[in-house]
């Protein structure tokens, strides 16, 4: 069985603050030296997907291995709290699926998530599935956000 990879350019959206804290002034008058202040929100980047072809189950439906790999950038430990796909094949929708993968991940390093997501339909040509993926996260300080990417062409190469 062979594993497809694609990488991709990742665009990030960050939810609203629950607690609605905002900046805040300098606590010292008068002060000459500027200092740049940790981030105070997790950040979630993905980094590339990939998808292969697990086979048919016992049940008779197809199921497809996907595995992501993530990054936290903005310093902050999170969680990861749900992983939304929905996979194409054209316009056609092949399979929705949701995962509470309850991933923890430290600041300023990477992980992997791996689940399986089942089709009655078996996609033969995977250059043609196009999979949206949504991940929410909550980070050390409570905030929620998500980040969304589009990944397709799986086992296209891009020399």
């Amino acid at each position: 069985m062979r594993f497809l990879l694609v990488t991709a350019v990742t665009v990030t959206v960050l939810g609203c603050s629950a607690r609605g804290v905002g900046p805040t002034a300098p606590s010292t008058r008068g002060s000459t030296g500027a200092t740049t202040a940790p981030s105070t929100r997790g950040n979630l980047k993905i980094n590339r997907m990939g998808v292969n072809d697990a086979g048919q189950s016992a049940r008779g439906d197809w199921q497809y291995n996907v595995a992501v790999n993530l990054s936290e950038t903005g310093g902050v430990d999170m969680t990861v709290t749900n992983i939304e796909v929905r996979a194409l094949v054209g316009s056609d929708i092949l399979a929705t699926a949701s995962v509470i993968p309850v991933l923890p991940i430290s600041a300023k390093s990477t992980s992997d998530a791996r689940f399986v997501f089942a089709a009655d339909t078996h996609v033969g040509d995977l250059r043609t599935l196009t999979v949206n993926m949504t991940i929410q996260f909550r980070d050390a300080n409570g905030d929620t956000g998500s980040v969304s990417n589009v990944f397709s062409c799986f086992g296209c190469w891009d020399y």
